[in-house]
């Protein structure tokens, strides 16, 4: 009965403080028991049978399952908290009156149980860079485009996420802010730590939006619409961050344009995460980019000037400077998978997987085609999307299957393909405390996975959002 110990752990080392909390909300406490914990912080820990209790949307404890939770009879459940807790008692001669006041608001409660049949689980998958059908959305349906994101990527993992821009006019940037403020609005709750976690309907959490451009090299533009590509200028940036900073996440520029040195300094003073990419920069301009705050390159390789071994450039620095950390597109195509094996071994911890996924609806309104404010043609070849030149133009990838690809191309070993989608982007936003991790106070985001790596069920707040039918292991 060794796993029931969690429960009578729980209470009796810290029986005053939830106590209090019990009076105040009076939430239920919920076990996910009978799961193979992937923990991307303890892998002495991890691989091992164990449940974790959750309390108002938070991790409340997590501990090893020495025997077979799914054979503890229901009857066993519904009295296990009390007698455990009374032989605990017996077994301390410290503290009798607190763990008998522990035994009495604990002996009342309700526990849910769910037994999650030996599922492999992780933190909820976090991703820094999706672009969803923001792309090709008029301004009138970038909210619903969103939200639609939200329902869909809890199918495959994904708790949180940065909805991503693509280089737009000044206009356009600002219909899409006044369109999506009031969704990132409406879950203002879910971006901030609180002891108290409601997670509203079964949708994944935008954290703040990731902009990658306008402020970015013309020559590495890859899809990126020419036409919007521009030097940073201070009025038309201050326009952006004064109305809309608090919820911008991430950048995306090249330091080498005009303006970057600003920018940067812009960028650090409102605490938004400075990444370098679509640039052609020198090694030297990354190197000052750095000093100016830049912590993070996006999608390793792709729309950079490649590695010369006389003129490393911002490939270089993004390689051999443990002040950056990098992402990339694990799909295959983006890059070849000996390629995403040497970024593994080079970057280690600071390795982050991204999707850089654009969702191509059926029927696009033509006006985004205009002034460069579209792609044009594109299509999915069933791995990327393509311009009819064949360039690259984003992805059909998701997060469970970047996940597998960055194992099965021999990068990245389970724990570390976990951390790659969970702890480590976690850490490029400075949320790890939150994200990420199965640290005790955290948020209850997680993902189960079968031994396939397929996503059998999401988890918000403590709450199953998802759950693949058909298939329970």
């Amino acid at each position: 009965m060794q796993f029931l110990h969690i429960l009578a752990g729980i209470r009796i080392s810290h029986s005053r403080s939830f106590c209090r909390r019990s009076e105040e909300i009076r939430m239920p406490r919920s076990v996910l028991h009978n799961a193979i914990l992937l923990d991307p912080e303890r892998p002495d820990f991890s691989m091992t049978p164990s449940a974790i209790s959750i309390r108002n949307g938070r991790i409340e404890r997590v501990g090893a399952l020495n025997t077979d939770a799914s054979a503890i009879p229901e009857s066993a459940k519904e009295t296990c908290m009390e007698r455990l807790l009374e032989l605990r008692e017996r077994e301390q001669k410290d503290g009798r009156d607190r763990a008998k006041e522990s035994q009495k608001s604990v002996g009342s409660e309700k526990v849910e149980w769910t037994d999650l049949q030996g599922g492999y689980l992780a933190p909820g998958f976090l991703d820094l860079h999706d672009h969803g059908g923001l792309v090709f959305a008029a301004a009138k349906d970038l909210a619903a485009s969103l939200h639609a994101s939200c329902a869909h990527l809890v199918q495959e993992g994904v708790t949180a996420f940065l909805p991503t821009t693509v280089t737009s006019s000044q206009a356009r940037l600002e219909e899409i802010f006044e369109a999506l403020v009031p969704v990132l609005e409406s879950n203002a709750s879910e971006r901030k730590p609180s002891s108290h976690v409601v997670h509203n309907g079964n949708l994944a959490v935008p954290l703040g939006l990731h902009l990658e451009g306008p402020w970015i090299h013309a020559a590495c533009a890859g899809a990126q619409p020419k036409a919007a590509i521009r030097n940073y200028d201070a009025a038309q940036g201050e326009a952006i961050f004064s109305r809309f900073g608090n919820w911008i996440r991430m950048v995306t520029l090249a330091p080498e344009v005009k303006g970057a040195e600003l920018l940067l300094e812009t960028l650090a003073e409102r605490g938004i995460l400075a990444a370098l990419g679509h640039s052609q920069a020198s090694a030297k301009q990354a190197e000052a980019a750095i000093e100016l705050g830049a912590r993070h390159v996006t999608h390793l390789f792709n729309a950079m000037k490649p590695l010369h071994h006389r003129d490393p450039g911002l490939l270089g620095v993004a390689l051999s400077d443990d002040r950056l950390s990098c992402d990339l597109i694990c799909d295959g195509v983006h890059l070849d998978s000996r390629v995403v094996r040497l970024a593994a071994l080079v970057k280690r911890e600071r390795l982050v997987l991204i999707t850089d996924r654009i969702e191509v609806p059926k029927m696009r309104d033509p006006n985004l085609a205009r002034e460069g404010e579209g792609f044009g043609a594109v299509h999915d070849d069933g791995t990327a999307l393509r311009l009819s030149d064949g360039r690259l133009a984003g992805s059909s990838l998701s997060m469970n299957r970047a996940f597998r690809n960055a194992q099965s191309f021999g990068a990245l070993s389970l724990l570390e393909a976990v951390a790659a989608c969970t702890l480590r982007p976690a850490r490029v936003l400075g949320i790890e405390a939150e994200r990420g991790t199965f640290r005790e106070g955290a948020r209850a985001d997680f993902v189960v996975l079968d031994a396939e790596g397929e996503v059998l069920q999401t988890w918000i707040a403590g709450k199953q959002v998802f759950r693949r039918t058909g298939k329970t292991k």
